[in-house]
């Protein structure tokens, strides 16, 4: 595990230093230089890994260079080029940024095709071309890729990741195939407000199961942007049956009507689709970087065609159609966005903290509100608006005081560095 220690199943994964000691105003001499950049560099390889799983190729190390977290171009201008840019931003952070726009995306898709397809048919399909594209991907990758070692034969482990690995694997694809696929079936019973208001539950249930689970404490920080995450998410879906009684009890005119009781059977659906979606989180968090994005992509889409398909047997919850082309076209567009929705998700939470992810993962939210207004021409009321800042500062609260640790730890480092090089 690089980056991490492994032993009898557990993973501590290590925070990423900024800089380096010595970084400024020095040089690290002989060993320590040596030690310093080769830890810094394994380092840098989850960091460049990227979604696809696979580091780029590193440039022979030179004796007499100096330690660096990154290898910059020549002169300013490769300070300021793009490539050096995108290099300093915290992948982690941006992908799931990125993830959670696609997978917002997704929902509108989502959202418009299910006008005409059931669900659990939309689960079927969505699954069975995302999980194609996957394991092609894995097979093209294992045959021309330079990476990898064109002797070895291909085995069912190139595919799905290490043997030992294949329980957590497992139930990571099942407990979230049925996660996904239980928020889907929950919009034929609750509102849409209602729906998502309870289903973002999960990142709350993703930070407690984590403590037990991971031994990572619930901090101030974490908490606050947690709490956040749920108050903006409310704020936003405004669930009718919480929000019209207050709406109406403040004076604020914006009560929908008189606020009837949830559905009790899509509230139990919609809990247990958020509690199956907190497991499978904290189990990619387990996996970490153990098994690689695209396999553990092919899991849950090989374990949601086979949910999918069994639903469309059982006629559960509605008989299957047969799609037209509009529909059908809506189809490919679903499966691409969970393609790469699920590739985001997985590096997001295997190479972040849970708590930071789990907040980061409500602006999924913030863009559902921004798509909805753009693209299903929604209207954004004050009250949606500031769900949304609410919401970014508290999945960006955890990221800025991981870098504020990182700092302090880096220049503590320096100090000590510093220390023992004028002994």
């Amino acid at each position: 595990c690089v980056g991490a220690t492994c032993g009898g199943g557990d993973v501590e994964l290590r925070e990423i230093p900024l800089s380096l000691p010595g970084e400024k105003g020095g040089v690290i001499k002989g060993d320590a230089r040596r030690s310093c950049t080769a830890d810094v560099e394994d380092e840098d390889d989850d960091e460049e890994a990227g979604l696809l799983g696979t580091p780029k190729a590193r440039a022979p190390r030179d004796d007499g260079a100096t330690a660096s977290t990154s290898t910059p171009t020549s002169g300013a201008s490769g300070f300021l080029s793009p490539g050096a840019f995108l290099s300093r931003l915290p992948k982690g952070e941006a992908v799931m940024f990125c993830g959670t726009a696609i997978l917002a995306f997704q929902n509108i898709v989502a959202k418009t095709v299910e006008r005409g397809v059931p669900p659990m048919q939309v689960v079927f399909i969505r699954s069975a071309l995302s999980g194609a594209v996957t394991f092609c991907t894995v097979y093209h990758r294992h045959v021309r890729s330079a990476t990898y070692d064109k002797s070895n034969p291909m085995t069912l482990e190139t595919f799905m990741g290490p043997k030992e690995m294949w329980p957590l694997c497992a139930i990571r694809g099942v407990v979230g195939s049925i996660a996904f696929s239980l928020a889907y079936v929950s919009l034929t019973y609750l509102t849409v407000g209602d729906s998502v208001a309870i289903f973002f539950l999960n990142p709350i249930f993703s930070a407690f199961l984590a403590w037990p689970v991971l031994g990572e404490r619930v901090g101030t920080v974490e908490a606050v942007a947690v709490v956040c995450g749920l108050l903006g998410t409310l704020l936003i879906v405004k669930p009718p049956a919480v929000f019209d009684p207050v709406a109406k009890e403040m004076g604020w005119g914006l009560s929908s009507g008189d606020a009837a009781p949830p559905n009790p059977t899509g509230v139990v659906i919609t809990v247990f689709s958020a509690a199956c979606c907190s497991i499978a989180m904290v189990t990619i968090r387990t996996i970490g970087k153990r098994v690689g994005t695209l396999s553990l992509a092919g899991w849950f889409h090989a374990s949601s065609t086979v949910i999918g398909l069994l639903s469309c047997v059982a006629r559960w919850p509605l008989a299957p159609v047969s799609p037209n082309q509009y529909e059908w076209s809506l189809l490919i567009l679903l499966a691409a966005t969970s393609f790469f929705g699920q590739l985001s998700l997985n590096y997001g939470y295997s190479h972040l903290p849970t708590l930071t992810a789990s907040a980061m993962y409500y602006l999924m939210v913030v863009w559902s509100a921004l798509l909805g207004v753009l693209v299903m021409k929604e209207q954004m009321d004050v009250f949606s608006a500031g769900g949304s800042i609410v919401i970014c500062a508290g999945g960006l609260g955890p990221s800025l005081n991981k870098a504020r640790v990182a700092r302090n730890e880096a220049r503590k480092r320096r100090g000590e560095t510093n220390r023992g090089d004028g002994g």
